[in-house]
């Protein structure tokens, strides 16, 4: 029998930080882990914060060599490695995170399933999130799926931001977890005219495409009558028994 416990909180009170990376490392820190795995580290930003002391062990896997390179070239562990196969046994790192990585995943059930497999106490995700009640959060939802549309036909892999459910239901399938999430909200404007600058430059890199610009041009519509507003942040806590 699962034992699992879902406690849900959204925020849209201002907070200093409008990618979470503030609010994770401070959950990570919460956890008090003795070693990590970020997986999808990049250059080794949160690697770099969470091992400053000498006190945490911290190991990243970054898929991009020249990332990579750079992160190793500050001292940082980090080698090859995809997460749907994570190159470790398990229980092999108290926390287990994923730092705006799951949007760029190939299989993510089968991502979470690793990160749950490795992980001996917890698993902790970060990603971009959209209050899909409001319609210039809606604007902005659109347009960063169209944007991933053309990145995906220039052969790149990045999905839409994963909803709450996205994430829990994989994780509810790997057996008793607690999951401690919550999605925050800002709502800082942006301006129209430089996201349709933007978004017609990326257009031209996979011109012509009558579908896209279309689909650009009804958006946009709906940005002129709803205005557009960043993304918010989901940041989810998987606790392992």
């Amino acid at each position: 029998m699962t034992s699992t416990m879902m406690v849900p909180r959204t925020e849209a009170a201002p907070r200093p930080s409008r990618d979470g990376k503030p609010e994770l490392l401070a959950t990570l820190r919460g956890l008090h882990p003795a070693s990590v795995l970020d997986v999808g580290c990049g250059e080794g930003a949160l690697l770099r914060a969470i091992t400053a002391d000498g006190a945490v062990h911290g190991v990243g896997l970054e898929p991009e060599e020249a990332a990579a390179e750079r992160a190793r070239a500050a001292g940082l562990e980090v080698g090859p490695g995809r997460a749907e196969a994570l190159p470790f046994a398990e229980n092999s790192f108290d926390v287990v995170t994923l730092e705006y990585v799951a949007h760029h995943v190939e299989h993510l059930p089968r991502a979470l399933r690793e990160a749950t497999r490795v992980a001996r106490r917890a698993v902790l995700v970060l990603d971009g999130w959209y209050d899909e009640a409001l319609p210039s959060q809606r604007v902005m939802r659109d347009l960063d799926e169209w944007r991933k549309r053309i990145d995906r036909r220039l052969g790149l892999v990045h999905n839409p931001c994963p909803r709450p459910r996205d994430l829990i239901d994989p994780l509810l399938a790997c057996g008793p977890l607690e999951i401690d999430y919550a999605c925050r909200l800002e709502l800082g404007p942006r301006s129209l005219a430089e996201l349709e600058a933007t978004a017609r430059r990326q257009l031209d890199t996979v011109a012509p495409a009558p579908d896209l610009a279309a689909e650009l041009d009804r958006i946009l519509d709906d940005g002129r009558l709803h205005g557009c507003t960043d993304a918010g942040t989901l940041l989810l806590c998987a606790r392992l028994p």
